[in-house]
C-alpha cells in the first residue's frame, strides 16, 4: 500500500467515524451493511500504518523461522484475523485470547478463549507457550497497575527463556520498562535478530521485547 492510498483510507476511516456521532446519522452508520463497510475500511487503515507494517514484514516472518511449537496472541480485531493463520500454516499452533466476545470470530476458531487476559492461566497447563504476542492490550484494557496479575499470567503460561512482545503507545500507559510488576519477571532485551525496543517516526506505537526469567 503507498502512502497515498493509505491516507484515502485513513480520511475515509475519520469521517465515519465523524459520521457515527451526528444524531442524525447514527442510525445510518449502525447499519449491518455500513458496519461490515467499516471493519474493512479499518482493516485497510491499519495495514498501512508503519508499526503495523513492521509486524507484518519482520515479527512475523522471524518468529514463523524460530521454530516454535505453540504461541498466544492477545487481543484480536478485524485485521488480526489473517495472523493465526500463518502460524498454523507453518506448523505452529497458535492460540488467540481477547476479553470482547463480539471479536472472538476473529480469532483462531479452535484455539480461542473469550476471557480477561489476567485469567488465562486457568485455560492452559504452565509453561505452555514459546512466545506471547501482547499487541495493543497495554492501555486499552490493562493499566500499568494490572499488569501485576497479567505479568503472572504471561509468566506461567511461557516457558522459561521465551520471548514476550509488548506493542503499546506513548501517552496511554507508562512505559513498560518501567513497570516493576513487568521487570521483575522479564528482562529487557532483542529477540530473534531485532531490536528490543522499536518505534517509529510520526507515531505514538512502540515494540518491546522482554523475556521471562526462570
Amino acid at each position: 500500500m503507498n502512502q497515498w492510498t493509505h491516507q484515502l483510507w485513513k480520511l475515509i476511516y475519520k469521517l465515519t467515524n465523524f459520521m457515527d456521532r451526528i444524531p442524525g446519522l447514527k442510525q445510518l452508520v449502525s447499519r449491518p451493511d455500513v458496519q461490515s463497510f467499516r471493519k474493512r475500511n479499518l482493516t485497510r487503515y491499519v495495514y498501512g500504518l508503519p508499526d503495523r507494517r513492521y509486524l507484518e514484514e519482520q515479527i512475523i516472518p522471524a518468529m514463523l523461522k524460530a521454530g516454535h511449537e505453540r504461541i498466544l496472541f492477545v487481543g484480536c480485531d478485524t485485521y488480526t484475523a489473517h495472523i493465526p493463520n500463518q502460524f498454523e500454516a507453518a506448523g505452529v499452533e497458535c492460540y488467540t485470547t481477547d476479553i470482547l466476545p463480539e471479536v472472538a470470530p476473529t480469532g483462531n476458531p479452535d484455539r480461542h478463549v473469550v476471557c480477561d487476559i489476567a485469567d488465562y492461566a486457568q485455560h492452559v497447563p504452565a509453561n505452555h507457550f514459546d512466545a506471547v504476542l501482547f499487541n495493543g492490550v497495554l492501555g486499552h484494557g490493562v493499566t500499568a497497575e494490572r499488569m501485576e496479575q497479567v505479568g503472572q499470567t504471561l509468566h506461567q503460561v511461557m516457558r522459561p527463556n521465551t520471548y514476550l512482545l509488548i506493542g503499546w503507545n506513548k501517552g496511554t500507559v507508562e512505559d513498560p520498562i518501567a513497570i516493576q510488576h513487568i521487570t521483575d519477571r522479564f528482562t529487557h532485551e532483542e529477540a530473534y535478530g531485532l531490536s528490543a525496543r522499536k518505534d517509529f517516526p510520526k507515531s505514538s506505537h512502540v515494540y518491546d521485547w522482554f523475556r521471562r526469567r526462570d
